[in-house]
């Protein structure tokens, strides 16, 4: 990598710390907590949430032959933790307006794709995302896989 992983991870989670829905929890408009320690939502006080918790996990090199340098694709994902605890709202509803502000928020200004202040070729969305809206128990998670590819 041409870029220092940390200089990315500070960018990316400078951006999406910065998130705001229309969705109005506990009386804020954005993440109560944001953090790249990962913690069980046992852990996270409904006080605290909505959360985000920005997570490394898995990085892959590729080289398309000898001569140049590998491509590095970090993989990141994004947790949500929710209260879902009030039974007279739709937890899903809150999920799917977190979902669009991350979508926006990710969404390059100029339309043609994020590259984190110019840090990375592109960052975006790219995987399956896990919605469980905490119908049964009150905790909604939203599970958002992330792909960026270094310069």
């Amino acid at each position: 990598m041409n870029v220092a992983r940390e200089a990315v991870m500070t960018a990316l989670v400078g951006l999406l710390a910065g998130t705001r829905f229309a969705l109005s929890v506990n009386g804020q408009s954005g993440f109560v907590s944001v953090s790249r320690r990962l913690k069980l939502w046992s852990d996270v006080p409904k006080s605290q949430r909505p959360a985000l918790f920005v997570a490394e996990h898995r990085e892959q090199q590729s080289y398309q032959n000898e001569a140049l340098p590998a491509k590095t694709t970090l993989a990141v994902d994004l947790f949500v933790y929710i209260d879902a605890g009030d039974k007279n709202t739709i937890p899903a509803i809150a999920l799917n307006t977190i979902l669009d502000a991350l979508e926006a928020a990710l969404r390059p200004v100029n339309g043609s794709r994020q590259t984190l202040g110019g840090l990375v070729s592109h960052c975006r969305i790219d995987g399956a995302v896990l919605k469980d809206p905490g119908d049964l128990d009150g905790d909604g998670l939203l599970w958002v896989p992330l792909k960026i590819l270094a310069i």
